[in-house]
C-alpha cells in the first residue's frame, strides 16, 4: 500500500490533494451545467448535493476500477519477490482505494455542508454503506478486468471506453423516478444506478427509488469476483510457465 501511495501520489502534498480535486472539478462541473441548462433537481435540494451524492459513486467505482487496471502493470517488478502475488497487489490497491473513498466523501460532502449549508444526512450508516457498495462494485469489476488484462493487452487498453457510458446510466444528472417506464426497466440493470439511488435514499429524508435493490449490484459484485479468481489463475500460471521456460 505504501508504494502504491508513493506511485500514484507523486510529487508531495499537492500530489494527494489530486484525490480531491478530481471530484470537486466534476461536481462543480455538473452543476454549473444545471445552472446553464436551468436544470432543475427532481428532488427538493440544492443542485450541489443532488449532483455530489450522484457523482461520489459514480467516482468510487470508476477510479477503483482504473487504479485495479493499472496496479499489477505499474508494480510489475514486485513480483520477481517470491512472496509477492499478484493477489497482494490487488489487495493493497483495494484498501488503498477504500481509504480514498472514505476520506473523499468526508471532504467532499463536509465542505458542500459547510458552503451551501446543506442538511445532513438522513441516515449516515446508510450513506456508508451505499459509498462502500460502490467502492466494492468498483473492486469487482476492477479485479475483472485486471485479470483479463493478464492475459490481453488489447483488452486493458479497451476498458477505458468500456466503462465511459456509465457515466451516462448512473443516475448522476437524473433519479429513476423521472425515466419513461421502458427506460427505467432497460436502465433497472445498471448497478450504479441501483447504487445511486440508494444513496440519495440515505441523504435525503423522504426520497423513495421505484427500482432501489442493494441485492442486485451486490449480486453482480460477487459474480465478477468469483469470475475474476480462475481468470487470474490462469494468468498467474502462465506467467510462472513462460518465466521457467
Amino acid at each position: 500500500m505504501e508504494r502504491e501511495l508513493k506511485t500514484r501520489f507523486s510529487g508531495g502534498a499537492l500530489g494527494y490533494l489530486w484525490a480531491f480535486i478530481t471530484p470537486m472539478v466534476w461536481i462543480g462541473f455538473v452543476v454549473v451545467l444545471f445552472w446553464v441548462l436551468e436544470r432543475v433537481p427532481p428532488i427538493h435540494v440544492g443542485a450541489e448535493i443532488f449532483v455530489a451524492t450522484g457523482i461520489l459513486p459514480y467516482i468510487f467505482f470508476r477510479q477503483t476500477v482504473s487504479a485495479l487496471g493499472r496496479s499489477i502493470p505499474s508494480q510489475r517488478y514486485m513480483l520477481y519477490l517470491r512472496p509477492v502475488q499478484t493477489n497482494d497487489i490487488l489487495t493493497a490497491t483495494m484498501l488503498l482505494e477504500g481509504f480514498n473513498a472514505v476520506i473523499t466523501a468526508i471532504v467532499v460532502l463536509a465542505g458542500i455542508t459547510l458552503v451551501f449549508g446543506v442538511k445532513l444526512p438522513a441516515s449516515f450508516a446508510n450513506l456508508l454503506m451505499c459509498l462502500v457498495m460502490a467502492w466494492l462494485f468498483g473492486c469487482g469489476v476492477g479485479r475483472f478486468t485486471a485479470a483479463l488484462g493478464l492475459i490481453s493487452d488489447s483488452f486493458a487498453r479497451s476498458v477505458p471506453l468500456i466503462l465511459r457510458p456509465m457515466f451516462w446510466l448512473s443516475g448522476i444528472f437524473y433519479t429513476a423516478a423521472e425515466l419513461p417506464e421502458q427506460a427505467r426497466d432497460l436502465l433497472w440493470y445498471s448497478p450504479l444506478l441501483h447504487i445511486v439511488e440508494l444513496t440519495r435514499e440515505a441523504y435525503f429524508i423522504g426520497y423513495v427509488s421505484p427500482i432501489s435493490t442493494a441485492l442486485y449490484p451486490l449480486g453482480v459484485t460477487a459474480i465478477f469476483f468469483l469470475v475474476s479468481i480462475p481468470i487470474e489463475r490462469f494468468a498467474n500460471k502462465r506467467r510462472i510457465t513462460r518465466h521457467r521456460l
